[in-house]
């Protein structure tokens, strides 16, 4: 079942959350594709979010963001950063082919298929 493998691997890929909450119940025992996606993004837009406050922090509390140590620093976040979009990415376009709503959308149409949906909800 594709949507189960779907599940293990967004664990897989977004590590900082607790799936034994009961929040996860309906993702892990009646999944369905379109929603995985849609938790996937969401999982994308926390942890990123998390990522991209803790980088400002660290550019303010720098001494000086431009010298080789605290820029190298500034660097490795920027990547940490892009790898989980890219993450999101790469699952996005692997699974949406099993997608009703979202078989054909590229990224764009599927933020705005998204919000359409949770607009009209």
């Amino acid at each position: 079942m594709i949507e189960k493998e779907m599940f293990k691997e967004i664990m897989r890929l977004f590590r900082d959350f607790n799936y034994q909450l009961s929040f996860y119940d309906d993702y892990r025992n009646n999944p369905t594709v379109d929603d995985l996606l849609v938790l996937a993004y969401s999982q994308l837009s926390a942890s990123a979010g998390l990522m991209i406050m803790y980088y400002g922090e660290r550019y303010r509390a720098a001494k000086d963001p431009e010298s080789p140590r605290d820029s190298e620093i500034l660097e490795k976040k920027t990547d940490e950063i892009f790898d989980e979009f890219v993450k999101f990415f790469d699952f996005y376009y692997k699974y949406r082919t099993y997608s009703t709503q979202y078989k054909e959308a590229s990224f764009e149409d599927y933020l705005e298929l998204n919000y359409k949906t949770n607009k009209s909800s």
